[in-house]
């Protein structure tokens, strides 16, 4: 494989991406950006709004758990670097270092028994240790101490049949390397341990919830005053001030006012007296109907607000931002916020920005939650912000809109159907989810677009029905006011196209809603209220309202407001779908479903005229996992399981299908099934990649007189790990050469250059952190026709969860 002079470059224009769904996923405020887990990596965001991921850093072999900033109290201008944490369901925890948007792997700790849940570090200077604590499903918690890239455990606590659900570790002031370390196990207590490199000693446990412990912050107001909160799935926040007494006075307490018993206890320091400690319950917050997941002081940027004002999350959709009122002596609601509708279960965590502007939480299913603060007087506005968004779970599937490439539809076994596109405003360009054409109640597995002049695309999800969508007028409107593209044409075709669509409570397909019942949709619950125990009443489908938007839908909207109407289901196959394919001109539909026998693994060609079968392909022995049509719409091109692809001709005037050739199971080319092809712009050659891990291509025309062809090349390609995704782009580059792109079961996307006279030249590889760290599932180039022709764009889909689009540049 010759090197190529060409030089190329490529940028992540685009990274869309959920938290991971569990707590301690994302944090913020103690470090200088937003970074959460996305499946087994750490997602890095932009410090600007709208605080896009730009990088994500993969250094685990299992999803992460928690995800955490080290905390440097004493941190200074010269202070260059700064670290974070992960800790992973493979047992281990990673410390990373960087600045900016730069980040490696500094060290791994390495000796939990089972996942790691909770993490926790702190340093007190720039150039002291690092002290991290750990808690795991184990049983145990650990106390690390990094000195360079050497990490110790100098401590082990086991709790036998308990375990620890959060913990925090806060540094002693003016003593160095002793801390308090507070532990919330399952007894629903916070033991609270003295820890030093030499001495880990239980001194004070707190009491009062009555259910699991979920959230432990705390704030240092002073070196001599601290307060910790605690949240609880008993609904209730629990506000403690300890109390620092290092000259060990008896303080003279009012009688006349009225206090909650007070406790104490000592913390030794060697060679120096004991630190008397007086801890008094606070406060109690009631504010909450669910159990409580996140809790986050304010900043310590702000002293004033540092200990008067806390920000909760909880399961009943809620985020509560409490400020302590000096009038009436206790901490009030003074903002609420959160979730309305879907099929969502709360919040799992929040937190504040680093510099306390901002609100952030993140829900059950991924999504992000940003607010604004505004202090007008003596209120608090918190206005919503647009913040990312993405799949929470595997990404199938992937397709660009055939005209011209206006935006990204992809699809995932979060079983939702997620439409990608860029927010034009002010000469700024940046991409975002701006519609979810369907929620659906099985696992999405493939779509495709239909046809180049209108928006209608077909899905395929893990059942044996595939159904077809129409855009709503009022996602075509909004989509123009979004992206500045002229749709007038298509807002022209919509005006008899329903306005939206709902979901029945009890069924699968997205229902029109039209103008003229859409007040019947909308409007109050007074069929609820007036008889409750109807169906009607119970399951109300008024979830839908026609909004204007200029910016993209928060996720509010995009779960109620952003579905395409259902216009035609598909009968037809035995099993459920695994791929679809359309034809340029969107006449002829291509679809396949799982199979273990011939019969089963029958292509059906549909007719979009009339949506009923053309005919049935039996040729494969085994499930057809991917199909595409040639350019000019004169070919089928399918692989399959059974380690054979087979070339189909099709006659679109007369809809008609026959085999044009193909290569059979025992062939010498390919050993392992073929997971993917694409043909060439041109239409005179057609690309396979397999588990073999080789890539052939073929000659489209040339044909044999048996099942034994012979691909066009005898130099093939050979890659380090098994062929997922391939696909050629749309034109030539330099000497006549096709530009070609690979992607792996590893995540690698290679990039190469391809003519028969030459063969394979490599360009260059994507990795983390701008690549996937999964199998990638699907690689598509724009259609667009606004890029020179020396510059791509890519878009490609992962197991990671992803979806990323790249910005590719030849010279």
């Amino acid at each position: 494989m010759a090197n190529i002079s060409t030089d190329i470059k490529i940028d992540v224009d685009y990274i869309s991406a959920a938290c991971n769904c569990c707590p301690h996923s994302l944090d913020w405020q103690n470090g200088p950006r937003l970074i959460y887990g996305v499946t087994n990596s750490v997602a890095l965001c932009s410090d600007i709004a709208p605080f896009s991921v730009r990088k994500t850093f993969s250094g685990h072999q299992g999803r992460l758990n928690c995800v955490k900033w080290i905390r440097q109290e004493q941190r200074n201008a010269n202070s260059e670097f700064h670290y974070f944490l992960s800790a992973s369901v493979d047992k281990t925890i990673g410390l990373w270092k960087g600045k900016d948007e730069d980040y490696t792997k500094y060290t791994s700790l390495v000796g939990h028994q089972n996942s790691v849940t909770t993490v926790v570090g702190y340093q007190q200077s720039p150039n002291d240790d690092i002290y991290v604590a750990s808690g795991s499903a184990d049983s145990t918690v650990k106390i690390w101490c990094i000195s360079d890239t050497l990490a110790t455990c100098i401590h082990t606590l086991d709790f036998m049949n308990g375990f620890a659900i959060t913990l925090e570790l806060v540094p002693l002031d003016n003593h160095k390397n002793i801390f308090l370390l507070f532990v919330a196990t399952d007894k629903n207590k916070v033991q609270i341990y003295q820890v030093s490199n030499s001495v880990i000693e239980q001194i004070f446990v707190l009491t009062g919830h009555e259910d699991w412990i979920r959230s432990i912050t705390i704030q240092k107001l002073t070196s001599s005053q601290w307060f910790v909160a605690t949240c609880s799935q008993d609904n209730y926040i629990r506000i403690w001030q300890l109390s620092f007494d290092e000259s060990n006075n008896q303080t003279n307490v009012d009688s006349t006012i009225l206090k909650l018993k007070r406790s104490s206890f000592a913390v030794k320091v060697s060679d120096e007296s004991p630190i008397n400690v007086n801890v008094e319950l606070y406060s109690i917050l009631l504010g909450h109907e669910e159990a409580i997941y996140g809790l986050c002081w304010y900043p310590n940027t702000d002293l004033k607000k540092a200990a008067t004002t806390i920000l909760s999350a909880s399961m009943d959709k809620s985020m509560v931002l409490w400020t302590f009122d000096d009038n009436q002596k206790m901490y009030i609601d003074k903002a609420r916020v959160g979730e309305i509708g879907g099929n969502t279960l709360g919040f799992y965590g929040c937190t504040f920005s680093s510099c306390g502007s901002y609100i952030l939480g993140h829900g059950y299913e991924g999504a992000l939650h940003l607010w604004k603060i505004e202090e007008i007087d003596d209120r608090i506005n918190l206005i919503p912000q647009v913040i990312n968004s993405g799949h929470f779970n595997t990404v199938e599937d992937c397709c660009w809109d055939k005209h011209s490439g206006r935006y990204l539809l992809s699809v995932s076994t979060d079983q939702t159907t997620r439409l990608h596109a860029e927010w034009k405003r002010n000469e700024i360009i940046s991409w975002h989810e701006i519609g979810r054409p369907q929620i659906h109640g099985y696992e999405m597995k493939c779509l495709t677009f239909i046809g180049s002049n209108h928006q209608r695309f077909v899905s395929g999800a893990d059942e044996k029905i595939l159904r077809v969508f129409d855009p709503p007028k009022n996602f075509l409107e909004n989509f123009a006011r979004i992206t500045k593209i002229n749709v007038d044409e298509d807002i022209q075709k919509a005006q008899s196209l329903p306005e939206g669509a709902n979901v029945p409570a009890l069924g699968l397909s997205n229902k029109a809603i039209f103008d003229n019942d859409e007040d019947q949709t909308t409007t109050t619950t007074t069929v609820m209220d007036d008889n409750p125990m109807t169906v009607d009443g119970l399951y109300k489908e008024g979830f839908f309202k026609a909004i204007v938007l200029n910016e993209p839908p928060f996720e509010e909207h995009l779960l109620q407001n952003t579905l395409w109407p259902e216009i035609q289901k598909l009968y037809g196959h035995g099993y459920e779908i695994i791929a679809v394919a359309s034809n340029p001109s969107g006449s002829i539909i291509a679809s396949s479903c799982k199979a273990s026998q011939q019969n089963d693994a029958a292509i059906i060609l549909w007719n979009t005229n009339t949506w009923k079968p053309i005919i049935r392909l039996a040729i494969h022995q085994l499930t057809v996992v991917r199909m595409t049509f040639s350019n000019n719409g004169q070919y089928l091109l399918s692989v399959s399981r059974d380690r054979s692809w087979s070339l189909f001709e099709i006659d679109e005037t007369n809809f008609q299908a026959r085999l044009y050739k193909r290569i059979s199971s025992n062939n010498p080319y390919h050993k392992r099934i073929i997971w993917t092809c694409s043909f060439s712009h041109d239409d005179k050659y057609f690309i396979t990649g397999a588990r073999d891990q080789i890539i052939h291509v073929w000659h489209v025309n040339e044909k044999s007189h048996d099942d034994n062809e012979q691909p066009c090349e005898k130099n093939y390609l050979k890659l380090n790990d098994s062929v997922t995704a391939v696909t050629f782009a749309s034109r030539l580059i330099e000497n006549e050469k096709y530009f070609v792109v690979a992607g792996l079961d590893n995540g690698t996307v290679l990039f190469y250059t391809w003519n028969e006279q030459i063969s394979w030249q490599h360009l260059t590889s994507i990795t983390p952190p701008l690549g996937f760290h999964l199998t990638v599932n699907q690689l598509c180039f724009r259609p667009s026709l606004l890029l020179s022709s020396s510059s791509y764009q890519l878009a490609g889909c992962s197991n990671d969860g992803t979806v990323r689009i790249f910005n590719i540049s030849l010279s």
